[in-house]
């Protein structure tokens, strides 16, 4: 006698990123697809290792244009001084984006709707509404002080975004972040506790190798935002002892990447170079041969200096030492793990002069606590809290 096949529930997956590198929401989809059938709905194409996966539905639309803001941003203005739930709304669906991706979305159909970051949260609302189904609300860092040193979001967006939170937050069935303090900090002023999922790739067996003491090669990845400042990086290497070289592995701005290389030319000659970026289930991989991570991020706002980044998860399953600036997430981590050093400052003098005290002992010993890190925080064990909760709300949906 054949077995009637029982169909499998659906999840809606809605993060306006450029899904392909885009690794917190990448994880997402990777271990939730072996369970569930998904619809994902982000930035541009999918990557290739999802192109034909019959399990996952891709719907692209496109990123938003500066100019097409300008006319409702009176709209914000209005909504501070009066009737924010009338005008907050209509600033939001009068955006292309988001009328664009509920037109994609509306005839379909979720058992549950998994949004990332509060841009989806209305649109999620208003779909999981639409659809019976509960919702997710993963909000990565703390979105009220995403861009808090620019006045403009302290304007404009500020507001808003706190708006939305107390307004459609409380209707999420599960709400997420990405590092504890966080997850405080929203309990504190918004009344709800998100758990907390650490941005931690894969556990891969990385092979071992002996520092060379004659070149020790430091690497970083990731976004080239201005806002970042990277030429510090740049001066310490240009004050650090002639063995240190560094490397940098960047996505993004195209002109800013362009600066500084012009910038490490000038500053840093010979001892600075640029790799071609990797897709972010490559990127472990690709920084194992170098022996620390570097990232000064100086906290000009709340999410810097709280943040756990995917690049210090990265560095440490790379099996690399760490070397980070005094934000407190970061720096907390690495000491409580023993795997690095903490520069005193983000002057590039102070951590030159941290790096140049290092002996190689020393690198190699941060080198294997790294590794008793990766052992413990992997995805494996952060995405098995995300799993839990889409069983949970679905079973009781």
């Amino acid at each position: 006698m054949s077995r009637i096949p029982v169909s499998r529930p659906t999840i809606c997956i809605i993060s306006f990123s450029p899904i392909a590198r885009d690794a917190r929401v990448l994880r997402q989809i990777q271990y939730l697809a072996p369970q569930y059938d998904l619809i994902v709905l982000g930035y541009g194409a999918p990557p290739e290792r999802w192109k034909n996966d019959t399990r996952v539905r891709w719907l692209s639309v496109d990123p938003p244009r500066w100019y097409e803001m300008q006319h409702i941003k009176v709209l914000l203005i209005t909504g501070k001084i009066w009737k924010p739930s009338i005008w907050y709304e209509l600033w939001y669906w009068l955006q292309r984006l988001h009328a664009q991706a509920f037109a994609c979305l509306k005839h379909l159909h979720a058992d549950l709707v998994y949004a990332n970051d509060w841009q989806a949260l209305p649109l999620g609302w208003r779909l999981a509404a639409r659809w019976n189904a509960p919702l997710i609300l993963d909000l990565h860092e703390y979105a009220p002080l995403e861009w808090e040193e620019q006045w403009k979001w302290r304007l404009f967006i500020a507001p808003v975004t706190n708006y939305f939170l107390r307004r459609y937050a409380v209707h999420a069935g599960a709400t997420l972040t990405v590092a504890p303090e966080i997850a405080h900090r929203y309990r504190e002023v918004f009344g709800f506790l998100p758990t907390v999922v650490l941005n931690a790739p894969e556990y891969l067996a990385i092979d071992d190798h002996a520092v060379d003491p004659q070149t020790v090669r430091l690497i970083h990845h990731g976004s080239a935002i201005r806002g970042r400042t990277l030429e510090l990086m740049i001066d310490t290497i240009r004050l650090c002892d002639r063995r240190y070289r560094l490397s940098f592995m960047l996505v993004g701005d195209r002109d800013y990447i362009q600066h500084l290389h012009a910038y490490a030319d000038r500053v840093a000659p010979g001892r600075v170079s640029f790799l071609e970026p990797v897709a972010p289930n490559q990127v472990v991989r690709q920084i194992a041969p170098y022996d620390i991570g570097f990232y000064l991020l100086q906290p000009t706002n709340y999410n810097n200096s709280v943040a756990l980044p995917n690049k210090m998860f990265d560095f440490i399953h790379a099996g690399l030492a760490v070397c980070v600036g005094p934000s407190p997430g970061m720096a907390s981590f690495v000491r409580e793990w023993q795997c690095g050093v903490v520069a005193p400052s983000f002057d590039p003098a102070a951590v030159a002069s941290t790096l140049n005290r290092l002996e190689i002992e020393e690198i190699q010993a941060m080198r294997r606590a790294v590794r008793v890190a990766a052992a413990r925080i992997s995805a494996s064990t952060e995405m098995a809290k995300v799993v839990e909760l889409c069983s949970r709300l679905l079973q009781r949906a």
